[in-house]
């Protein structure tokens, strides 16, 4: 995705964005080029738009949507607990996601923690090199988008992200609606001996959690989308362990989840050995069980 022009407007502020932000491919609710503000105090923003250009599509989109700015609001105002310091912290940066098709996703976004604030439409839009501004004429050269797709000397894709699209094609675009859809869900840690400390994990959606303390202890079921990524520390005597599911594999992952349906609560079920050698994985609701066999998991040896 190329960035043409866009802003998110608040009371009294409006942060722009322009063709300075370049090729953004960075992954789905994944921060691309940032750029800060003054450390003050400013206004919910109530409005989004956004102009950009799609290079596997060749084709320009915009739009101009109103946010919630109650649920913005809401989630400000309740913050988190920042794992890492124990203090409350809050929500402090934006993330706009561009997917084919015209889709908009918007992210609200603090340390390890990330929520869908927002999901909007774009139209198709009649742009011309004559009527650019000149910063963004360059996206009108003969050839641009296929030079920045096909030539790895641009790096507009990692080598992995390379071989996967030449490999599998590009994802179909109503993938970005699928990631969205959500499960009624929990993990859930097995352990022969000890305790777990917490639990963290970014979903297909983009969205970020972590859970310790209380909430690891209460643990309820909630609506959430398919997780991509996990992982936990757990805890015997003086001994310290991590497990990471690094990667689940999107074809099971998705399968195992619509076998059990949004209607049931599931559990995400990691089961570990007593020497932090072996995980296995299965969604549990019930008497029903699916085992997880592809994922990619990665363990530690024992942290003193």
């Amino acid at each position: 995705m190329e960035v043409y022009r866009g802003a998110i407007i608040a009371e009294g502020f409006t942060y722009g964005f322009d063709a300075i932000w370049g090729t953004q491919n960075t992954g789905w609710g994944s921060q691309g080029g940032t750029m800060t503000t003054a450390v003050e105090k400013k206004a919910v923003p109530y409005q989004l738009e956004f102009t950009w250009y799609s290079l596997v599509e060749r084709t320009f989109y915009t739009g101009k949507w109103d946010l919630d700015k109650h649920t913005i609001k809401r989630l400000l105002d309740e913050g988190f607990i920042d794992q890492d310091t124990h203090k409350k912290d809050t929500y402090h940066t934006f993330i706009v996601g561009l997917a084919p098709q015209g889709r908009v996703v918007l992210w609200l976004s603090g340390a390890g923690n990330q929520k869908e604030v927002g999901a909007f439409q774009a139209q198709v839009a009649t742009l011309t090199k004559e009527s650019a501004y000149s910063n963004a004429q360059y996206m009108f050269k003969d050839g641009y988008a296929d030079r920045m797709l096909n030539d790895p000397s641009y790096k507009t894709f990692s080598p992995q992200t390379r071989q996967k699209i030449q490999t599998q094609g590009y994802p179909a675009p109503g993938i970005y609606g699928a990631y969205r859809e959500k499960y009624n869900w929990r993990p859930v840690v097995v352990l022969q001996e000890g305790e777990w400390l917490d639990f963290g994990w970014r979903a297909y959606n983009g969205e970020q959690e972590n859970i310790f303390g209380k909430d690891l202890l209460d643990n309820p079921y909630e609506q959430r989308a398919i997780p991509t990524f996990c992982g936990f520390y757990w805890r015997n005597g003086n001994s310290r362990y991590g497990v990471w599911i690094d990667a689940f594999d999107e074809k099971e992952i998705f399968e195992v989840f619509q076998k059990l349906g949004k209607q049931k609560d599931i559990d995400l079920l990691v089961k570990v050995d007593a020497q932090n050698t072996r995980v296995s994985l299965a969604l549990r609701s019930g008497t029903q069980e699916f085992p997880i066999g592809k994922a990619t998991v990665r363990l530690s040896r024992k942290i003193e």
